[in-house]
């Protein structure tokens, strides 16, 4: 026990002092060093930076949909996350679907608590002499407010009783409100939205953004209005059906007696391929993880890149450093050091330049992310992973490329290291 406890000791000085002589020649080199670490440090804030932002955009986006609930989904004629060119076409030929769509699955679907059919137009809202271009005009009905989490402000939300009796009335998202109104309450004023006189009846609190779609540049007005002004296609995709199951795990039955239904009024035969989609929360969450798998590999691989550049970077200048120094190697050898001696010193030279290039570049990708999501809605969320994968890679970075010089500096001979000019 003695004996190794002083063998511990031993090493332990001679790691110290390994340190040191490290320390003292990448000092002596402080421009070189720093610039044969940029490529450690580039290919770590890559990593780390790109990492962040895909953490926190998945956090964004699994906010977003816990906003409208996670069982929530939504019967479409054509799905909005298609990016097959030729299946975007064949949607364009399916048929619509419709507000008694709507109504039919509600009243025939056991597991589907509630409904609310949605379209969407872009049209100009005005008061007086104020106008709003480009506001994002909603058909829906009552329970849409519960769908989406509104909280009204002023006044209320539209009645199915508007709805069916097609009433032109709107409700007015925050932002609309504010460039119409200013601080005063518009509700019973008269608007026109898209050239068609509405009373107000509410507004809302702001919502903030969807996927870069600001909530709060829109009003609200019943879809059988919408329908007579507007007409049933708007704009995307047409009318779609948001549904909620009654409880979390009916999900899956309710999607099932939805397709039934749909397949029955559609009337397609036992073969035929649905010509409607429905698209679950999961679904959705499925496509972003895939899209962002995808994204992660070639983030690697550029970070990779860099990492390898700034590996041949750290060799280069470890060679340069043994040819620079042979006599400092003959001197030591000549006095006593060891072989693993000098391999311990040029390896750790070359591993503190590694890790020094990772260690900064982990602040300079945190750094990046931070400031991204300051400036934009995507949140940034600091991975633990990113940061131990960055250090652990840019660690190997310097074993890897740093061995080689270090076992050439502990193979020279000492005389031949004396006589070096």
């Amino acid at each position: 026990m003695k004996f190794s406890r002083e063998r511990f000791v031993v090493f332990r000085a001679h790691l110290r002092e390994a340190f040191a002589l490290a320390a003292r020649s990448l000092w002596a080199n402080k421009m070189r060093s720093l610039l044969t670490v940029l490529g450690v440090f580039i290919g770590v804030a890559t990593v780390v930076g790109l990492i962040s932002l895909i953490a926190g955009l998945r956090s964004y986006v699994t906010n977003v949909f816990a906003t409208a609930g996670t069982d929530t989904f939504f019967v479409m004629r054509m799905s909005f996350i298609t990016t097959d060119w030729e299946d975007w076409y064949e949607g364009l030929k399916r048929p619509d679907i419709t507000v008694a769509d709507a109504a039919a699955i509600a009243a025939s679907c056991p597991s589907v608590d509630y409904t609310a059919p949605r379209n969407v137009a872009l049209k100009e809202v005005s008061f007086r002499e104020k106008k709003v271009k480009g506001v994002i005009v909603i058909g829906t009905t009552e329970e849409f407010q519960q769908m989406e989490g509104l909280k009204i402000r002023r006044g209320r939300f539209m009645t199915n009783a508007e709805v069916d009796h097609s009433r032109q009335v709107t409700g007015v998202a925050y932002e609309v409100a504010d460039k119409l109104f200013g601080s005063s309450s518009g509700v019973g004023e008269r608007i026109k939205v898209g050239g068609h006189a509405f009373t107000v009846v509410g507004d809302a609190y702001p919502m903030g953004s969807v996927f870069g779609q600001n909530r709060d540049n829109s009003v609200i007005i019943p879809i059988t209005t919408f329908e007579k002004m507007f007409g049933t296609r708007g704009i995307a995709h047409g009318l779609a059906v948001i549904a909620r199951p009654k409880l979390p795990e009916l999900e899956g039955r309710a999607v099932d007696e939805v397709t039934a239904l749909m397949r029955r009024r559609h009337r397609l035969g036992p073969e035929e391929e649905n010509d409607f989609e429905i698209i679950t929360q999961a679904a959705m969450v499925r496509a972003f993880d895939a899209l962002t798998a995808a994204l992660f590999v070639v983030i690697v691989a550029v970070g990779s890149i860099s990492l390898l550049v700034g590996g041949v970077g750290i060799m280069n200048i470890m060679m340069v450093s043994v040819t620079e120094r042979t006599r400092e190697i003959g001197v030591r050898k000549a006095v006593g050091a060891r072989r693993s001696d000098i391999l311990m010193q040029f390896l750790i030279e070359a591993v503190v330049l590694s890790a020094g290039g990772g260690v900064l570049g982990v602040a300079g990708g945190t750094a990046l992310a931070y400031i991204i999501g300051a400036v934009t809605p995507v949140p940034a969320s600091l991975s633990g992973g990113a940061v131990v994968l960055g250090v652990v890679f840019s660690t190997a970075v310097g074993v890897f490329f740093g061995l080689y010089p270090a076992r050439r500096a502990a193979g020279m001979e000492p005389i031949a290291a004396l006589r070096y000019e």
